[in-house]
């Protein structure tokens, strides 16, 4: 029984139909998310899925013109209506006081409108060809053919050389129109052959994602690759693997899960791709940045115990300004003072070597290393400080609370910067003095 149903699932898995819409939607994927991605770039997101909508009056006045599904028509009167869309969109911006956005939803929900009313003029109708035609809402890449995969594959090899040989001009232009026009470079027609680029991905994606979902794979993508680098090339190369993996995961689930449409289960993984690096993502993802701040919160509790330990021993042993002492006790009282829940840091304190086992029960052992580290915070924050008010010409009395969080993140480098701007102060200004980088 279990080997007829692991033939059953190879079978399903090898079938040429299976691998016609994989491959088509896997070609959708790319071409897709790869000019997707100079859209959002572009601060044209929602553009693309503005031309997605305007769309559909193309397809169903190419089906009244022709009263039958021919998909050269479609795309030709798709193009149509996509362009008159898009630049419908840039007429309402440059011509009327509103702004992109406004000019982009207008323009999504008008055409949309009209295409989903003469959509329902072709259901109504008595022509037969009419059946199959919703497909165009919300995709139906089920019905993908052999000579469709042909035709992305024009598309997408098309696209994807563009990109390649235009790469560095299309970068230049998004991010600096002002220098690519003044350097001579053909603005104009770049951003021609970008929008056909655009509404060719469009015109060609909804045969698996529909009018209604195909705004996701321009978007969603870059969104994901975002998360995880923050160079062009990275983030390029994210998004169209994640594309990718979409749509063969989503394709799969449909195999095992009968019933369920290929494109908004494709969006849905994309989706899950999303969620996964908003949380997981190291630099920007949610939790790495919960983890970062905790270990901070942590570093900086540290660095405020043994900051105010080193001033009980510097106020009360004269000789720790030429030496430390090899362990100094501390009361709990005076570290209490400054920072009240100051126990629980004493574990990690101490697996550093900053203290050791005392033999006061209420007074807290330094080893050398930890007052160290306790006079080195304080240089800093008093060396702030003194920035503060000779170089910044602050107040003195809002230079403390400026010192208070700025000390634990000044570099070596920035240390030796300031130093050199004030001469090597050696009294902050409150009359104290600055610890030298180093005391035996």
């Amino acid at each position: 029984m279990q080997s007829l149903f692991a033939e059953h699932i190879l079978n399903l898995l090898f079938s040429p139909t299976l691998l016609t819409v994989m491959a088509g939607c896997v070609l959708i994927a790319i071409q897709t998310s790869a000019i997707g991605t100079f859209t959002v770039l572009r601060k044209q997101a929602l553009t693309g899925d503005a031309i997605a909508h305007a769309i559909l009056p193309g397809l169903c006045m190419a089906f009244f013109f022709v009263e039958e599904k021919s998909n050269l028509m479609f795309m030709i009167g798709a193009g149509i209506t996509g362009w008159i869309g898009l630049y419908s969109i840039q007429w309402l911006y440059s011509h009327t006081k509103l702004k992109q956005d406004a000019a982009t939803g207008i323009v999504l929900s008008v055409f949309f409108g009209i295409g989903i009313l003469l959509m329902t003029f072709i259901q109504q109708s008595s022509n037969g060809q009419q059946s199959g035609l919703d497909g165009f809402l919300l995709g139906k890449a089920t019905a993908m053919l052999p000579k469709d995969v042909f035709y992305l594959m024009i598309t997408t090899s098309i696209i994807m050389i563009g990109i390649h040989v235009l790469k560095k001009e299309f970068i230049v232009l998004i991010f600096d129109y002002d220098f690519a026009k003044m350097n001579g470079m053909p603005v104009r027609l770049l951003t021609i052959t970008m929008n056909a680029m655009l509404i060719t991905s469009i015109i060609t994606g909804i045969i698996a994602t529909g009018a209604i979902l195909i705004g996701s794979i321009l978007i969603i993508p870059y969104a994901i690759g975002k998360f995880w680098k923050d160079q062009f090339d990275g983030i390029y190369r994210i998004a169209i693997l994640s594309a990718i993996l979409s749509a063969i995961f989503g394709i799969l689930i449909t195999v095992f899960v009968p019933n369920i449409p290929t494109g908004a289960m494709i969006v849905l993984v994309l989706s899950t791709l999303f969620g996964i690096s908003a949380l997981f993502a190291p630099q920007k993802g949610m939790i790495g940045r919960l983890l970062r701040n905790r270990a901070f919160h942590t570093q900086t509790m540290e660095d405020n115990i043994l900051k105010y330990a080193y001033h009980y021993v510097e106020q009360h042993d004269i000789d720790s300004h030429t030496q430390l002492p090899t362990q100094s006790l501390v009361p709990f009282t005076h570290i209490q003072k400054h920072v009240p829940h100051f126990k629980p840091f004493c574990a990690s304190l101490k697996s550093h070597g900053f203290i050791q086992a005392s033999s006061m029960p209420d007074h807290l052992c330094l080893t050398k290393e930890g007052l160290r580290r306790g006079m080195n915070i304080t240089r800093l924050h008093r060396l702030w400080e003194a920035y503060l008010l000779h170089a910044a010409k602050f107040d003195i009395d809002h230079v403390h609370d400026d010192a208070e969080s700025i000390e634990h993140i000044l570099t070596p480098e920035l240390e030796q910067k300031i130093r050199e701007l004030l001469g090597d102060p050696g009294i902050d200004p409150h009359g104290e003095n600055i610890p030298p980088s180093f005391i035996h």
